[in-house]
């Protein structure tokens, strides 16, 4: 027979283990500040990569896009501080040195974001202007539009009069199919445009190229009459000064036949004194036909 131990009856047991004394083992202890940072830093490189570099033509946006991939992570206000700071660039932080210098104690983030807001947010007037007086289609579609426009309208703006401005930006045909359309939604205006936007557009630049390729066949002609305009003045600007050589030589001939040089052995060859002082002349050098004469 065997013990429950696995030990033959008759063996002494072992005595059992003696019971715990003392208080229980206390939790582990919480974790140090250098862990903490550690876990930051992990963090911060990690979603660092996927925050762009900070927009300054939409810092709002920029925020909302940051803030998407910031806020699930648990991270401190210094290391989302220290974060955004390192999507700035040169201009930017140029224009918050001060807070870099010297950050606040506190709620580094939040006056860092104000900050920024404050300096490159247009404000609401700015807004209003560009919403009335600054707005094209472009290459854009007509719904792309529409949500730029509402961006900057903000509430500020009455959907109606919104409307109006959205539908004066969009070509003839398109406000055409839009006037007649029944509903007055503008997510349901919009597609409507798109689809219009589609259908005209393949004509249109069908259009275009037709005329891009007649536009370079005239540039062409242009090209050519313009270089034989060229050879043409050029040609008779060689022609008239020809004529005019000729016509020098010309004279020149006909003056030296009319008139033929006279030489010592004419007769009518008078002295150098002669010839200048005439009957005054004291002088007379031969060959000289003046006595001859008087």
């Amino acid at each position: 027979m065997y013990t429950q131990q696995g030990l033959p009856q008759g063996v002494p047991q072992p005595p059992p283990p003696p019971a715990p004394t003392g208080p229980p083992p206390a939790d582990l202890p919480p974790p140090t500040t250098s862990t903490v940072k550690v876990e930051d830093d992990v963090s911060v490189i990690s979603v660092s990569s996927r925050i762009p570099e900070f927009w300054t033509d939409q810092p709002r946006v920029w925020y909302i896009r940051a803030e998407a991939v910031i806020t699930p992570q648990k991270i401190s206000d210094e290391a989302k501080f220290h974060l955004i700071v390192s999507k700035l660039g040169k201009d930017v932080i140029q224009q918050v040195t001060d807070l870099l210098i010297k950050p606040p104690e506190t709620n580094k983030y939040e006056t860092l974001k104000a900050r920024l807001l404050a300096i490159y947010e247009e404000s609401e007037n700015r807004q209003v202007q560009k919403l009335i007086g600054e707005m094209e289609l472009g290459d854009q579609k007509p719904s792309q539009l529409l949500r730029r426009m509402r961006d900057l309208a903000r509430e500020k703006i009455p959907d109606e009069t919104l409307r109006i401005l959205w539908q004066s930006h969009l070509p003839q045909a398109v406000r055409a199919v839009l006037a007649v359309t029944e509903t007055k939604d503008m997510d349901n205006l919009a597609a409507v445009a798109d689809k219009v936007m589609e259908t005209t557009l393949q004509p249109q630049i069908a259009e275009v190229s037709t005329r891009t390729g007649d536009d370079k066949i005239l540039a062409e002609i242009a090209k050519l009459s313009a270089r034989i305009s060229t050879m043409e003045r050029s040609s008779r600007s060689q022609f008239r000064g020809q004529n005019s050589r000729n016509r020098s030589r010309q004279r020149s001939n006909s003056r030296s036949s009319s008139k033929p040089r006279r030489t010592p052995k004419s007769d009518d060859w008078l002295c150098f004194y002669h010839f200048r002082f005439r009957d005054r002349a004291n002088k007379c050098v031969q060959p000289c036909s003046w006595k001859k004469e008087n």
